[in-house]
C-alpha cells in the first residue's frame, strides 16, 4: 500500500516531479520522485492565515506567534523536547565522531569508556522535528499530481534547474 491514499478526502494537494540520479560507484542511472515546494511562507503568511482561520485580529496572532517562537527556542536550547498537539514535536540531536587526516572526513568512532567521552566529540547539534500522530494522518490522505504535466510544472522545472 502507498504512503498516501489518493481515494481519501484531499486535505492538501502536493507536487512531484522526476529526479535522475546517478550512482556514483556503478554509474547506473535511476529516476525518483521528488515533492515540488511552491514557495517559501513566512510568518506574516501564517499569521495572516491563521488569524484569518481562527477570526482573531492578526497583530493578536503577531505576538502569539513571537511568543510560541521564543517558548519553543527557549525549552529546546534548555535541552527538552517540545510537543505542539496537532504538528509534531522539536528535540535536539548531536553528531559525534572524530576527524580523519588520512581521508579528510568526519567519521563514526566510538570510546572504550564512557569516561572518555567528552564535549569535543560532538562535532554538531540539530533541530529534530518529528512529525505528530494528527499531520501524518492529514499527510496521508494529500492528493499527488505530477508538476511536470501541470502549467506550473513548466515555471517550477525552469527554477529547479538553475
Amino acid at each position: 500500500m502507498a504512503l498516501i491514499d489518493n481515494t481519501k478526502t484531499n486535505y492538501g494537494k502536493l507536487g512531484y516531479y522526476p529526479v535522475k540520479l546517478e550512482d556514483e560507484n556503478t554509474g547506473v542511472v535511476k529516476y525518483y520522485a521528488r515533492l515540488a515546494p511552491y514557495s517559501k511562507k513566512e510568518k506574516e503568511d501564517i499569521n495572516a492565515w491563521a488569524a484569518q482561520f481562527k477570526k482573531v485580529s492578526e497583530a493578536s496572532m503577531k505576538v502569539a506567534f513571537e511568543a510560541l517562537a521564543e517558548a519553543i527556542q527557549y525549552f529546546t536550547l534548555n535541552g527538552h523536547s517540545v510537543s505542539l498537539e496537532g504538528l509534531g514535536s522539536f528535540g535536539l540531536s548531536c553528531k559525534s565522531g572524530v576527524w580523519d587526516e588520512k581521508n579528510q572526513k568526519w567519521k563514526s568512532a566510538g570510546k572504550t569508556s564512557a569516561s572518555d567521552v567528552n564535549s569535543t566529540d560532538i562535532r554538531s547539534v540539530h533541530v529534530r522535528f518529528r512529525t505528530g500522530t494528527l499531520l501524518r494522518e492529514k499527510m496521508k490522505s494529500c492528493r499527488l499530481f505530477d508538476v511536470t504535466k501541470s502549467p506550473f510544472g513548466q515555471q517550477f522545472l525552469g527554477m529547479a534547474n538553475v
